[in-house]
């Protein structure tokens, strides 16, 4: 298993301050995961500088991101080292926002499928 790097620590401790259930590293079948919140589909990958400036990096990141979402239907955000260090806890705020809103988004899609479902059945 991986090592978490002191910014995901840091990103994953203010994440649980603000009661959002989250894994450090999880493995995805594919890659390890920095921080995943199942509940909500969403992936959170910390970046260093290599992320942003080594063209093989960002080949490996196309391809870690497309499995993402090709395997798993999970949005991955990727945010840099730097802004976790200078920007932590606007960052927890914002992330725990947007998982709630697609916890609620993922529930009300499920309820529309079931309910079209519960729809064409009457009518077998």
């Amino acid at each position: 298993m991986s090592q978490p790097t002191p910014q995901a620590v840091s990103l994953y401790n203010a994440l649980r301050e603000r009661k959002i259930y989250c894994v450090k590293e999880r493995w995805d079948g594919h890659k390890h995961v920095d921080i995943s919140i199942p509940w909500a589909m969403i992936d959170v990958e910390i970046d260093g500088n290599h992320h942003y400036t080594d063209p093989e990096q960002i080949k490996r990141d196309f391809r870690r991101s497309w499995y993402s979402v090709q395997n798993k239907d999970y949005d991955t955000f990727h945010i840099p080292n730097i802004i976790i260090e200078h920007k932590l806890e606007q960052v927890a705020d914002a992330i725990a926002i947007v998982a709630r809103s697609h916890y609620k988004a993922i529930k009300e899609e499920e309820n529309n499928k079931s309910i079209w479902k519960r729809m064409i059945n009457l009518f077998k």
